[in-house]
C-alpha cells in the first residue's frame, strides 16, 4: 500500500547496545500497511492523498471506501492500473 504524509524517520533503537536501525513511524506508515493488507497479491493500492499526488502520470481506478484499524471514518483507496 502507498500513502503521502507526514512520518518520522531516523535511527532508531540503541547506541549502547549496537541496535540501530533506520525506519520510518506513524500513522502515515501505519495506513500505508493497511492498505496494503487491504488489497490483493500484486494489487497497488494507494490512499486519497497519495492519488492526488499521481493521477496525472498513473491510470487509477477508485475502489470505494473501506475501515481500516484506528481509523474513525472510512478511507477512500485507488488501485494503480498502469
Amino acid at each position: 500500500g502507498i500513502n503521502s504524509g507526514e512520518m518520522i524517520s531516523g535511527n532508531i533503537g540503541s547506541v549502547s547496545l549496537k541496535r540501530l536501525d533506520y525506519t520510518v513511524i506513524g500513522d502515515t506508515v501505519n495506513t500505508a500497511q493497511r492498505l496494503q493488507a487491504a488489497g490483493t497479491p500484486g494489487q497497488i493500492v494507494i490512499s486519497n492523498d497519495a492519488y492526488l499526488k499521481v493521477k496525472e502520470s498513473f491510470n487509477c481506478e477508485k475502489i470505494g471506501e473501506v475501515s481500516l484499524k484506528n481509523k474513525s471514518k472510512p478511507v477512500t483507496i485507488f488501485q494503480v492500473l498502469d
